[in-house]
């Protein structure tokens, strides 16, 4: 039985340019059984679940203060829309005053737009239960495997020195969930505002959202196209607040290096996490690349596999599709060669749980071994998300004739090391090259995710991703082609 979510409905309405712009308030999702209903409680409000959402579990001012982001208003925008002086805004923020009197919050009321239910709760410390304008992503399945990750990442953006990070990686390798759970952890942590802007939907980018959809407030459309009145505006905005933007898809058009850091320099407590398959001119030092689930090797012992982050994250999918899905050593044994053919990347190991339903893992343990393309995709139906591999072609459009002849040598031929793992000296020897010029090459294949290290008799050794060398295979030799 699922266990609904924590969500509401409602409309609130932003002005902008002198008139009223509706926008309408989403429920989430509900959640698959053992699933935390925290996942699912708006960004924003988390801070009231542990408690309850009772009275004390979120002071009036911090309250106040999300939802004045979340409509897109300054405090000096705020004060007018309210009549209210900046320094009251700021007051009420900062926590100096814990409690407006009843006009004030009556006068704060209307310039935010909430109904009467509404100011009740905000009055009364209750979650208001209304998402932003741009939610967070639903999820499915369990965070596995990235405990690592998720520590480091929190850990350096509670620096003062970290405070724009890059997550790159191939598309599937988990990015966007690992920001999420970041979100989460400094949201819960640190009581921080989370804005979540996805740069990856294409109707976003373009301004429009599809029929039906909720309205995107007109500054979150505006900052997209990275427009200066925007980014002057977001900064207003976002100001001295504990905030942490995360610019989910970002694409090389979009330029982030100096939006980004001019965003760091205005909001002193401003903290920014992008995601993005090519960083691009992004700063060196704020590169943090994702690597692929670890996969079991071929002499790991059936009692340890489902040890194995890959393993243990396919079972948790099936499970979830099968509950009476109860693996043998047999089982496990198809489930290790799955992991290993699909290189451990989440997206690919949930679209082949998903395939599960129809196949047995015998079956698509050995399909991957004649068509691994039909078990990475995800089945038609229902709402489409692009398949795992489905940028292999752009990313190796961006690579150079070097890197791409580079790319085709560790692909196809057979390297001295087992399971065609190369040292950057034994390219450099095969190509050609000086070691300098494969390192070079390396270090950026590895960074857009194409590759997986190991370590072996204390040597880095690199390995192209299955899937990427099988899906590469037309995009490289079309790539040299026009070349």
């Amino acid at each position: 039985m699922e266990t609904p979510s924590v969500s509401g409905i409602g409309r609130i309405s932003t002005r902008h340019s002198g008139r009223e712009m509706p926008m309408t308030l989403r429920r989430e999702p509900t959640i698959a059984a053992g699933e935390s209903i925290k996942q699912n409680i708006p960004i924003g409000f988390r801070q009231g679940c542990d408690n309850g959402g009772g009275t004390g579990a979120a002071p009036f001012g911090r309250r106040l203060r999300n939802l004045r982001l979340q409509v897109g208003l300054s405090q000096k925008q705020l004060a007018r829309s309210s009549t209210l002086s900046i320094r009251a805004i700021r007051d009420l923020e900062n926590g100096r005053v814990r409690q407006p009197r009843a006009d004030s919050l009556r006068l704060l009321a209307d310039a935010l737009g909430l109904s009467a239910p509404q100011m009740n709760r905000l009055a009364n410390d209750h979650s208001l239960g209304f998402l932003a304008g741009a939610a967070e992503p639903a999820v499915s399945g369990p965070f596995i495997g990235r405990e690592q990750e998720l520590a480091a990442l929190t850990t350096m953006l509670g620096a003062e020195h970290h405070r724009l990070i890059t997550i790159t990686g191939i598309e599937g390798v988990g990015k966007t969930r690992l920001a999420l759970e970041v979100a989460h952890a400094l949201e819960a942590a640190e009581h921080s505002t989370v804005l979540w802007l996805p740069l990856d939907d294409d109707q976003l980018r373009s301004g429009r959202a599809p029929v039906g959809a909720p309205e995107q407030p007109t500054w979150l459309r505006e900052f997209v196209h990275s427009g200066p009145d925007s980014r002057r505006r977001l900064v207003e905005t976002i100001g001295e607040s504990n905030s942490l933007l995360v610019l989910d898809g970002a694409r090389p058009e979009d330029e982030l290096a100096d939006i980004t850091a001019n965003l760091v320099a205005a909001c002193p407590r401003l903290r920014i996490l992008v995601t993005t398959r090519n960083p691009v001119d992004m700063p060196f030092d704020t590169l943090f690349p994702l690597a692929p689930l670890p996969v079991p090797s071929s002499d790991t012992e059936s009692a340890d596999l489902d040890k194995v982050a890959s393993v243990a994250l396919l079972l948790a999918q099936a499970k979830r599709l099968q509950p009476a899905f109860r693996p043998d050593a047999h089982i496990l044994a198809d489930v290790a060669r799955i992991c290993r053919a699909l290189d451990g990347l989440p997206a690919a190991l949930e679209s082949a749980a998903h395939w599960s339903l129809i196949y047995s893992l015998r079956q698509l343990a050995h399909q991957l071994t004649t068509e691994p393309l039909t078990v990475a995709r995800r089945p038609r139906g229902g709402h489409q998300q692009p398949d795992a591999y489905a940028s292999v072609h752009h990313t190796i459009a961006t690579l150079s004739s070097r890197q791409r002849d580079l790319l085709s040598t560790m692909s196809h031929k057979t390297s001295r090391a087992i399971d065609g793992y190369w040292s950057v000296p034994e390219v450099a020897d095969k190509m050609g090259l000086t070691a300098a010029e494969c390192a070079d090459d390396i270090y950026h294949l590895l960074i857009l995710g194409i590759l997986r290290r190991v370590d072996h008799h204390d040597v880095a050794m690199f390995k192209v991703l299955n899937i990427v060398s099988i899906a590469g295979q037309n995009a490289i030799a079309g790539q040299n082609a026009a070349a």
